[in-house]
């Protein structure tokens, strides 16, 4: 079996492997001998010169002698009119040719460079297995290097024919250290993210679509699901489904960056809205525009809410699907309070995970009030190596079904509040170094905005932050403040996601620590690439945090 490099990819995610790049990396694992070395994912720079010019190459195969073979995958269908291939991308067309011996080309300088004159074989193959070849006269293209879909399943007897084993020697060794310490070995960070998307819409997406099939009228469905099961999904579908069928859905959340996330996504025919936010909306439809410069008061929503009960509910307010989405954080008087909203016949599709309550409130017993119900149990949205992590240190059961490997935990410990500033500085900043961009990351605190210590803060170093500032427009809309990265409570940015995140005020009180659980569960699973946690090393319940 080859020698992998990067060779953290978990067994079960090549097995699982969907991507083009992944299915031919599990193709070479399994029929190149360990005479081979493969290189995969490779980028790297001619830092060496003035400017910056970059080259890559999908797979790179080194054996013991120190030959090289430079694979280029082109997946989807190729051009041929030109007499060349070329592979068409949104940004503009690409010449095939060109690209291999530009990587060529960079791979020869590069070594030249670092080793002097010395000689170095490299030698190429163009592998394109969704492409049959038809006739390419191209220059600089060998005909018998394009390895297509009529060739592709005997890939690694190709290489093996033109890339011979080799024995080791000095200059195999040298070839080796070359890729293994001058190229950026790093996975790109992008890829990880792009990839992540792609596995967590191709496999949440499973549970909506069995979902589905359920026959029930009218619906009474009750999803119990894990984090990343896709409950998200189930909500998005029924109310298209419910739109394109000319009925008229309601979706409730449980906050309001996560509504407003939602109605940016939703076809119009509709509404989406928080339980407070409905009300609001209800009152003003009827005449009473609640002043929300008192929304900071702390009876404020409640009075709000006993004004809209007492209205009456006209026909262009109700509604025949409901769908509530976090329905673990509401108040059982609400689900009863939903049904002045509701048809008779309306469709109810409540979503949940009580592992994810916030907010200590009573259980709602829909099982009692004749809904079916149905436990999803795989976490789709969390990496190998961070639902391993929450797996080891949580009270929590859950199948962890991402078999992406992720970027992994990183756990700093603080022995003061005011340390956590400067700690989230050097991890923003390294993982901007690492290639996350300032809105590809969320710092997120375990306690409310206004407990949090950094609640108050608008920079960390050189970062600045972006938060709600607490006050509202004459519209109810939130006031943000700007910011290069996002930083929200944990209770404000459940149901949602972000490839990094960094998790701050870890610090929990032994009398509520299930509660601590809970909120943590609900942070780390927020995490599709890189999990941070700055946790206060003092505390006796966060050393296993600190266990490797």
């Amino acid at each position: 079996m080859a020698h992998l490099i990067p060779s953290d990819i978990p067994h079960r995610a090549l097995k699982a492997a969907h991507t083009g790049e992944m299915m031919t990396l599990e193709l070479l694992k399994r029929t190149l001998p360990s005479d081979y070395t493969i290189f995969h994912n490779i980028h790297w720079t001619n830092e060496w010169k003035t400017g910056a010019s970059f080259g890559e190459a999908d797979f790179i195969i080194v054996n013991r002698s120190g030959a090289i073979l430079v694979i280029e995958q082109k997946n989807g269908a190729l051009d041929e009119s030109s007499g060349t291939l070329v592979k068409a991308y949104s940004e503009g067309d690409k010449d095939v040719a060109m690209q291999v011996h530009r990587t060529i080309d960079g791979i020869r300088r590069k070594f030249a460079w670092q080793h002097g004159k010395t000689s170095l074989s490299i030698d190429y193959l163009i592998f394109c297995p969704d492409h049959h070849l038809k006739s390419v006269s191209a220059a600089g293209l060998d005909a018998s290097r394009i390895v297509d879909a009529s060739r592709a399943s005997g890939l690694g007897a190709i290489i093996c024919a033109i890339l011979e084993p080799g024995v080791e020697s000095d200059h195999g060794r040298r070839a080796l250290r070359f890729f293994e310490q001058t190229l950026a070995l790093v996975p790109d960070v992008h890829a990880h993210i792009a990839s992540g998307n792609r596995s967590m819409v191709r496999l949440s997406g499973g549970l909506a679509e069995t979902l589905a099939c359920i026959e029930m009228s009218p619906m009474r469905l009750r999803v119990s699901g894990v984090p990343g099961s896709g409950k998200s999904s189930v909500a998005v579908k029924a109310f298209e489904t419910a739109v394109a069928s000319g009925r008229r859905p309601l979706l409730v959340c449980y906050n309001r960056p996560l509504a407003e996330r939602m109605r940016a996504r939703l076809s119009a025919g509709g509404v989406v809205e928080t339980w407070y936010g409905l009300l609001a909306k209800f009152l003003e439809d009827r005449g009473h525009k609640p002043d929300f410069s008192q929304a900071g008061e702390r009876d404020f929503w409640v009075r709000l809410q006993d004004q809209a009960l007492g209205e009456t509910v006209p026909d262009h307010w109700i509604f025949d699907t409901v769908i509530v989405d976090e329905g673990q954080d509401f108040d059982p008087e609400w689900f009863q309070l939903l049904r002045v909203f509701a048809a008779n016949d309306a469709d109810f599709i409540w979503l949940e995970d009580p592992n994810q309550q916030l907010r200590n409130t009573a259980t709602v017993d829909l099982l009692a009030e004749g809904f079916i119900g149905y436990q999803a149990r795989l976490n789709h949205r969390s990496p190998d190596s961070i639902a391993r992590f929450i797996q080891r240190v949580l009270p929590f059961s859950f199948e962890a079904a991402n078999t992406l490997p992720g970027l992994g935990v990183g756990v700093t410990p603080y022995r003061s509040d005011d340390e956590q500033g400067t700690i989230v500085a050097k991890i923003v900043s390294d993982l901007v170094g690492r290639g996350f961009d300032h809105s590809e990351i969320v710092v997120l605190s375990l306690r409310g905005l206004g407990q949090a210590t950094l609640g108050r803060t608008d920079k960390v170093g050189v970062h600045s932050l972006a938060r709600f500032s607490g006050e509202y427009d004459h519209l109810g809309n939130q006031l943000a403040s700007k910011g290069q990265l996002l930083f929200e409570s944990i209770y404000r940015f459940k149901g949602q996601q972000a490839p990094a995140v960094i998790v701050t005020d870890i610090e929990p009180d032994s009398a509520r620590l299930s509660h601590h659980h809970r909120l943590l569960l609900c942070a780390a699973t927020r995490a599709t690439v890189r999990l941070e946690l700055v946790a206060n090393r003092h505390a006796s319940d966060n050393a296993a945090l600190f266990e490797r």
